[in-house]
């Protein structure tokens, strides 16, 4: 899900440019920070949560348009996630002067909001996904919320999907776990994959589906 009026370069004439690699990163849970945050210009990052053992959970992803770090703004004095680049960045560094100065503008404050609005929207929807009782309810979940971005009509629509790895990330399980129970999907008829990553969703089937795990 991409805002629908995103952030850019104009909004912050005195922003600073930042470049980082696949793999950098960007923003860690928990450090204490200078008030500043960013917008991502090019690229995908991964917003992550690390719990006390070391696991982590990808809980979604940043695109660009959006904002990073944007609490710092709000007098949150720590990062609240872990923030990694899935793809070389491109991002614009802001400080607190100019943010506070942007934000006196009513444009920008209407951006805030859709901001924050699509936020919560994750958060929900990381929520559902995470508080499932099995992996098939998780990614029935998951290819819902897809589905839900998606304004056709008909049973069935066309989804392109993450890598088996990347959708463990987002369940917070083993890509091998997810493998098996997508096959299971598919026996079922609930999934049907085609080529290049991409699968047909049998929307009918998994409300039903979801329907009878929730009775």
């Amino acid at each position: 899900m991409k805002l629908e009026h995103g952030f850019n370069q104009d909004d912050f004439p005195k922003g600073k440019d930042v470049h980082i690699q696949k793999g950098d990163l960007l923003l860690y849970e928990g450090e204490e920070h200078k008030a500043n945050c960013f917008v991502l210009l090019e690229g995908k990052l991964e917003v992550r949560l690390i719990s006390g053992n070391g696991h982590e959970t990808l809980l979604y992803y940043l695109y660009p348009g959006e904002l990073v770090g944007e609490l710092a703004m709000f007098g949150v004095s720590a990062r609240t996630a872990t923030i990694v680049a899935s793809q070389n960045c491109h991002l614009l560094g802001v400080s607190y002067q100019e943010f506070s100065q942007c934000i006196k503008n009513y444009t920008f404050l209407q951006k805030i909001t859709d901001l924050f609005i699509q936020r919560y929207i994750r958060t929900h929807e990381v929520v559902c996904r995470l508080g499932q009782p099995n992996i098939a309810m998780k990614l029935c979940r998951y290819f819902k919320s897809l589905s839900d971005q998606h304004e056709i009509d008909g049973e069935t629509i066309k989804l392109r999907l993450s890598s088996h790895s990347e959708m463990g990330k987002l369940l917070s399980c083993q890509r091998e776990t997810i493998t098996r129970e997508i096959k299971k999907l598919v026996a079922v008829g609930i999934i049907e994959p085609c080529d290049h990553g991409f699968c047909f969703l049998n929307r009918k089937k998994m409300n039903l589906f979801l329907a009878d795990m929730l009775d």
